[in-house]
């Protein structure tokens, strides 16, 4: 989804708000496509027998990335080596490997594509080693920030196209009580200290807003293309206490050949449209689409469901804090309510992610007949080409053409890869 592929720059594509003729099954769907549905139809499964080889013995489940050649890259258990398999699921190499030299690794955290080369990134310190397509190591960038090891130090450093990179801060850039970082605070130490976090008042379990940045890896400066909330933790002065009864608006993905970056916004008090924005390199906004969305209210009891989930999760961390003298909320329930973040509607989709043939796959986030997942696919134009069922426990990863990766579970919870082919209803057989 670049900028040739949103014809008009800062023109808003609406989306058609008509009335779907749907089946049962499908009408509690939120997102409002008038596009029809293709089946995905499965070609094969990877990881899910008993005598496996050792690229596919899964103890995690992987994450997936595509090429633009339909070849797979997948990485599983933070494993020093990305593996890459062709497009129909055969062993072709490794890239990276354990080790401390150029291109090795004890873990690998994210991996993706910057061009022609393929960048794997170090768990914690997060250097970047860029390889060939051949899985030659081209260079390392080391990162000069200090490790991104624990809650409070957790940050986003991604490299993008043309010497730019994608950046959140970590939570101690931002003090809670008086909003988002400076845009300069990048945590990678090339800036000032900016606003810290204090530890030393009572849990309140605060939210921490923080910014989304582009610019160059090169350079100090950066650009803000907006603010979400950081893995949506509540914080106190111990620790950071993780509770996501909704997903919360920006979502973001890079694109797969990290020529930008795309969000997905809504209005949580009334998510009736989804947004999503493609931001060019420089942060400049290249392209805007929106598609209309059914709002799906949250009952009381939900609601009462979720605060008791929350106090429940915030009981241990607060008898930590007790164990060490820490001061804790006089009433716990009512610091909970106030540092979750409720709303009187749930979100309108549950995760997206892009392609390289300039898709948006967006996962609509209402439950339907049988847990089926369903998913609404956006064109280069920006309107909707086919909505797509996923099977039970399946999660729709990566897509090229017709070719549709996927992952799910077996009974014995054992992660697997299945790949499945879009076809007309009815021609699954």
């Amino acid at each position: 989804m670049k900028k040739e592929s949103l014809s008009r720059p800062l023109a808003t594509i609406a989306v058609s708000l008509a009335t779907i003729a749907s089946t049962p099954a499908r009408a509690a769907a939120q997102l409002v496509a008038d596009a029809g549905f293709r089946e995905a139809c499965e070609v094969l499964r990877l990881g899910d027998g008993l005598d496996v080889p050792e690229w596919l013995a899964f103890s995690r489940t992987p994450a997936l990335r595509l090429d633009p050649a339909g070849r797979l890259y997948l990485n599983a258990d933070s494993s020093p080596a990305v593996t890459v398999l062709d497009s129909d699921g055969g062993f072709v190499r490794y890239i990276g490997g354990e080790g401390e030299g150029p291109g090795e690794f004890a873990h690998v955290g994210g991996f993706g594509f910057v061009g022609d080369s393929v960048w794997l990134q170090h768990l914690f310190e997060l250097h970047i080693a860029f390889f060939d397509s051949a899985g030659e190591h081209i260079r390392t960038e080391m990162d000069r920030g200090l490790p991104s090891s624990a809650p409070s130090l957790w940050r986003t450093s991604i490299p993008l196209a043309g010497g730019y990179g994608f950046y959140i801060p970590p939570i101690t850039d931002a003090d809670p009580a008086s909003g988002p970082s400076r845009s300069s605070d990048t945590g990678d130490g090339r800036s000032g200290s900016g606003p810290r976090l204090s530890i030393t008042r009572a849990p309140e379990f605060k939210r921490v807003k923080l910014p989304m940045l582009v610019g160059l890896r090169s350079e100090e400066a950066r650009d803000t293309l907006a603010f979400k909330y950081n893995y949506t933790a509540m914080i106190t002065p111990m620790s950071t206490h993780g509770h996501e009864p909704f997903v919360t608006p920006p979502l973001y993905r890079i694109h797969p050949n990290g020529e930008g970056v795309v969000t997905a916004d809504w209005e949580p008090d009334h998510p009736d449209e989804v947004i999503l924005r493609h931001y060019d390199l420089t942060g400049g906004l290249a392209g805007e689409v929106t598609i209309g969305s059914r709002l799906r209210g949250v009952s009381p009891a939900a609601r009462d469901a979720f605060i008791d989930e929350g106090v429940e999760m915030a009981e241990r961390t607060v008898e930590v804090a007790r164990r060490f003298g820490g001061e804790v909320p006089a009433n716990l329930r009512g610091a909970v309510t106030e540092g979750l973040l409720l709303y009187d509607y749930f979100e309108p989709i549950s995760t997206f992610f892009l392609t390289h043939d300039e898709r948006v796959w967006l996962r609509d986030a209402a439950p339907s007949e049988g847990y089926e997942a369903v998913w609404v696919v956006l064109g280069p134009d920006g309107n909707p080409e086919f909505r797509v069922s996923a099977p039970s426990g399946i999660t729709y990863k990566a897509a090229l053409g017709d070719r549709l990766w996927a992952t799910g579970r077996t009974e014995l919870d054992v992660p697997y890869i299945v790949l499945y082919e879009l076809r007309s209803p009815g021609a699954c057989g």
